[in-house]
C-alpha cells in the first residue's frame, strides 16, 4: 500500500532517540529534513508556548534561514527587533548595550555561529550571557556541524550535519510541542553517522597558499573564517561560465551566484548585509573543499579564464 511507504509519527521519535544517543548529549534532539523547517518549527513552537511574550529579536545579514519564518511573526503582530551583525561587531562594548536595550518582553534572540555564505565565525558566548541575564531565550544556529557544540542549560540550538538532516537542540527539560516534526517522512540513515562521528578537516595552509597565488579578487573577510570553502570574484567574466567549466573538469562542489542579480525573493540579496553589487554577484563563485583534491590549481583557473576570454573574442 502507498500509505505504508510513509513514516509514521512515532518514527520521528525513534530517529530523535537514536540521534541523542549517538551525540551523547543531555539536550533533547529533534531531527528535520531541512534547516528552514527546523528553524521555523522551533521558533513557532517556543512562541506558542510563551504566547504572553510578544517581542522577538534576531541578528540579520548572515543567513537566509529566517526568511520563511519572519512573515508569521509579522502577521501575528509581534514586535520584531532586527539587529544588524555589523552593529554588534562595531559596538565598542561588543554589543552588550544592544542586547541589554532589547524590549523587556523579548522572548528569544536568534544568533548565528557562522555566516551561511562566507563561513566567517562569530563569537557568541558573551551575547548568550547577556541575553540570559535579561531572561531572553538564546537560539544559536550553526550552518555546519561540530561535535563540541556547547550551549547554556536553557538555550536552544540548531546544527546542519548534511543536506537531508538538521538538528534542533532543546534544553533537557523543555516542554516544547512540535506542530510539524512528527509528520515528516523521515527515516534513520546510517550515512548520518559519518557526519556525526567524522572529524572535520582543515585545509587552511593549502587554501591560503592557493588563494595567494590567484590573480582574481578574493572575498574581503571581516572575521575569522572556515577553511573548507573559498569565494572568488572573476572581474568581467560570468560566474556561470567559470563554474560550468570547473564542473567539466571534475570539481563538483562549485556554485555561482549570477542569478542573484535579479534580486529574486530567494536570492542571497534578500538577506545578506552589506549589499553586494551586481558586478560582484555576476563574477562570484564559491568552492567547497572536502579534500585537498577539491582545490583546483592556479593553472586550471588560468586555463579556464583564458578559454572563456578566447571564446568571447570576435574576429572579422
Amino acid at each position: 500500500m502507498v500509505f505504508e511507504s510513509f513514516s509514521h509519527p512515532e518514527e520521528w521519535d525513534l530517529v530523535n532517540f537514536r540521534l541523542k544517543n549517538e551525540l551523547n548529549t543531555l539536550n533533547q534532539i529533534r531531527s528535520y529534513i531541512n534547516p528552514f523547517l527546523a528553524v521555523h518549527d522551533l521558533l513557532i513552537s517556543v512562541a506558542q508556548l510563551y504566547a504572553h511574550k510578544r517581542s522577538i529579536a534576531w541578528v540579520t545579514g548572515c543567513s537566509p534561514l529566517l526568511e520563511n519564518t519572519q512573515p508569521y511573526f509579522i502577521r501575528e503582530s509581534y514586535q520584531v527587533q532586527n539587529i544588524k551583525l555589523a552593529d554588534l561587531q562595531q559596538a565598542p562594548d561588543q554589543g552588550q548595550s544592544i542586547i541589554e536595550g532589547l524590549d523587556k518582553n523579548t522572548l528569544f534572540l536568534v544568533f548565528f555561529k557562522n555566516h551561511a555564505l562566507t563561513g566567517e565565525n562569530f563569537p557568541h558566548e558573551k551575547i548568550e550571557e547577556w541575553a540570559i541575564a535579561k531572561k531572553i531565550f538564546f537560539v544559536l544556529v550553526n550552518h555546519e556541524f561540530t561535535s563540541d557544540f556547547k550551549l547554556q542549560p536553557n538555550s536552544y540550538g540548531i546544527q546542519i550535519p548534511s543536506q537531508d538532516l538538521s538538528l534542533v537542540y532543546l534544553p533537557e527539560r523543555a516542554k516544547v510541542y512540535s506542530p510539524v516534526g512528527p509528520y515528516q517522512n523521515i527515516h534513520w540513515k546510517e550515512e548520518w553517522l559519518l557526519k556525526l562521528k567524522g572529524k572535520s578537516k582543515s585545509f587552511e595552509a593549502d587554501v591560503k597558499s592557493w588563494e595567494s597565488s590567484l590573480t582574481q579578487t578574493k572575498w574581503n573577510y571581516k572575521s575569522q573564517r572556515s577553511w573548507d570553502r573559498s569565494l572568488i570574484v572573476f572581474d568581467g567574466i560570468h560566474g556561470d561560465l567559470v563554474a560550468g567549466k570547473l564542473k567539466e573538469k571534475g570539481f563538483a562542489n562549485v556554485r555561482s551566484y549570477s542569478d542573484c542579480v535579479s534580486n529574486s525573493p530567494k536570492s542571497i540579496r534578500s538577506w545578506i548585509q552589506p549589499e553586494i553589487s551586481d558586478d560582484v554577484l555576476r563574477g562570484l563563485i564559491s568552492l567547497s573543499f572536502r579534500d585537498v583534491k577539491d582545490i583546483p590549481s592556479k593553472a586550471v583557473i588560468d586555463d579556464i579564464v583564458n578559454e572563456i576570454k578566447s571564446d568571447s573574442e570576435w574576429s572579422f
